[in-house]
C-alpha cells in the first residue's frame, strides 16, 4: 500500500494526518513500516512529510529472517522500525539510520547502540533513506553522491533514459508463445555482467504490430528528463537504440546478492522483455554506452545502489544514483575496457569497430585485469582511498570479490593516485 500511496492523494493526506494527530497528542511514537516506504517513487511525499514537517529522532532496519521479529510479516522483506516527533526538526537536526539485524542477537546489539547521524546528502532527491551499518558507510555514501545524477552521465558526456523493456513478461507473451522463428526475446536471466549469453532466450516473429509496439509511443514518461526532452526525441532515441547494440541491466536486483547491478551490451536483434530494461540514449555514442555500462559494473556503483535497493532495479532508484565526474584519460581509458569486455564475438563487430577494440573471446586474466582497470579508474574518480575501498569490500563476499581482486584493486588504485 505504501509504494502505491502518491497514487492516491487523498489515501495520503488522510495517512499523513492521522501521523499529525498521533504526534500532536502522543509527543513521540513509534511505528513499523516496510522498507519500500522509505525508497519507492510512490511513497516520496510522505518521506517528504517525516523529514521536514515532523522530527524524525531513528529509524532501524531489521531482516525478518525466519520470521525471528514478526511471525506474519514475509520474511525476505527489509521492515523500518521508525521514532519520531510531533514538531518540526531545527536546522541542525541529524536523523539517526542504523540497520540490518537478521536475528534477535543482532537485534539487542543494534538496539544498544547509537544510530548513524546522516547527513542530508545522504538521502537520495526522492528522500530515499539508505541501509547503513556504521559512521564510515555514511560519509563514503555522502561523498559518492556529490556527483552528476545517472541521467545525465558523468561530467554530463550523455544523457539517458531507462526503458522497461520491449516486451512485458507477462501480458505480451502471446507475440513469440509457440513460435521458433524470428529475433531472439531475451530476458533478465539471459545476461549477467559482459556476458551476453542469451540464456532461456524465446523467438519472436517481426511483425507491423510487433515493431510498432517496441517503437514505443511515449518512452520515458516519468524520467528525470521527461521534463526537459520531448516525447519526439526520446522517440527516436529508442529508435536509435533498436538498431544498434543495447545496454540493458537486470530489473530483480537485490541489496544482499553478490553483485546488485548486472548490466551487459546486448547484441543487436535481439528483443527484450521487462524483466531486462535498457538505456536509450537523447545523447551519446558507443563510446559513451560503454563507460556507462563500465560505471554500472564497477564496485563503487554497486555499493552505493545496494544502499538503496531492495528487490528492484526500479528507474526511480537507478535514476536517484550519482555518478563520478571523469576526466579524459579515465573516461578513454574506462570506455575502452568496457567496450573490450563487451565485445565477446562478432555480434558486436559494428560496435567494436565503433569503440575502436577488438571482438573476440578473452582469457580469464585478461577480463580481470580489464575489470581492475574499470574499478580502480572509477574509484579514482570518486578520490577513494584504500581505506573507502575496504568499506567497500565488506558489503561483498569473498566469492563475489575474491581477495586476489581486491588485492590487485588497491595496488592499481595506489599506482594511479
Amino acid at each position: 500500500g505504501y509504494e502505491r500511496m502518491g497514487a492516491f492523494p487523498d489515501l495520503y493526506k488522510y495517512f499523513c494526518q492521522r501521523w499529525q494527530d498521533v504526534l500532536r497528542h502522543a509527543g513521540f511514537v513509534g511505528v513499523v513500516l516496510p522498507r519500500t516506504a522509505f525508497n519507492t517513487q510512490g511513497s516520496r511525499a510522505f518521506r517528504k512529510w517525516l523529514y521536514s514537517t515532523a522530527t524524525t529522532h531513528r529509524i532501524d532496519f531489521l531482516v525478518n529472517t525466519k520470521g525471528w521479529a514478526f511471525s506474519d510479516v514475509t520474511p525476505k522483506y527489509t521492515i523500518a522500525l521508525v521514532i519520531a516527533e510531533g514538531k518540526r526538526p531545527r536546522s541542525d537536526h541529524r536523523l539517526e539510520v542504523l540497520g540490518t539485524a537478521g536475528s534477535s542477537k543482532e537485534w539487542r546489539h543494534q538496539a544498544e547502540h547509537q544510530g548513524i547521524r546522516l547527513q542530508p546528502a545522504a538521502l537520495g532527491s526522492g528522500w530515499e533513506t539508505p541501509l547503513l551499518r556504521s559512521q564510515d558507510e555514511a560519509d563514503l555514501l555522502a561523498r559518492l553522491r556529490e556527483g552528476f545524477r545517472f541521467p545525465v552521465g558523468a561530467g554530463q558526456r550523455w544523457s539517458c533514459f531507462p526503458v522497461q523493456g520491449d516486451f512485458n513478461e507477462t501480458v505480451d507473451r502471446r507475440f513469440w508463445s509457440g513460435h521458433n522463428h524470428g529475433q531472439p526475446v531475451w530476458k533478465g536471466e539471459s545476461f549477467v555482467q559482459y556476458d551476453p549469453t542469451g540464456s532461456g532466450e524465446r523467438w519472436c516473429p517481426v511483425t507491423p504490430v510487433v515493431t510498432k509496439k517496441v517503437q514505443k509511443l511515449r518512452p520515458g514518461l516519468k524520467s528525470l528528463l521527461a521534463g526537459t526532452v520531448s516525447v519526439a526525441v526520446r522517440r527516436e532515441a529508442v529508435r536509435t537504440e533498436l538498431n544498434r547494440a543495447r545496454v540493458a541491466f537486470r530489473d530483480v536486483a537485490r541489496g544482499t546478492d553478490p553483485r546488485t547491478i548486472l548490466a551487459s551490451l546486448i547484441p543487436p536483434g535481439v528483443f527484450l522483455t521487462n524483466t531486462a530494461p535498457y538505456l536509450a540514449f537523447v545523447n551519446g555514442d558507443p563510446t559513451d554506452q560503454a563507460a556507462c555500462l563500465a560505471i554500472m559494473n564497477s564496485l563503487p556503483f554497486d555499493w552505493q545502489a545496494r544502499r538503496f535497493i531492495e528487490i528492484h532495479a526500479n528507474f526511480f532508484l537507478l535514476e536517484g544514483l550519482h555518478l563520478p565526474d571523469l576526466s579524459d584519460a579515465d573516461f578513454n581509458a574506462i570506455f575502452h575496457a568496457a567496450a573490450r569486455l563487451s565485445a565477446v564475438d562478432d555480434r558486436f563487430a559494428d560496435f567494436a569497430a565503433a569503440t575502436g577494440v577488438e571482438y573476440g573471446p578473452l582469457s580469464p586474466t585478461e577480463r580481470t585485469h580489464l575489470r581492475i582497470e574499470i574499478d580502480a579508474r572509477v574509484s579514482r574518480a570518486w578520490d577513494l582511498t584504500a581505506a573507502d575501498l575496504d568499506v567497500i569490500f565488506r558489503d561483498f563476499t569473498e566469492s563475489a570479490v575474491t581477495p586476489a581482486y581486491r588485492s590487485m584493486l588497491l595496488d592499481r588504485l595506489d599506482q594511479l593516485t
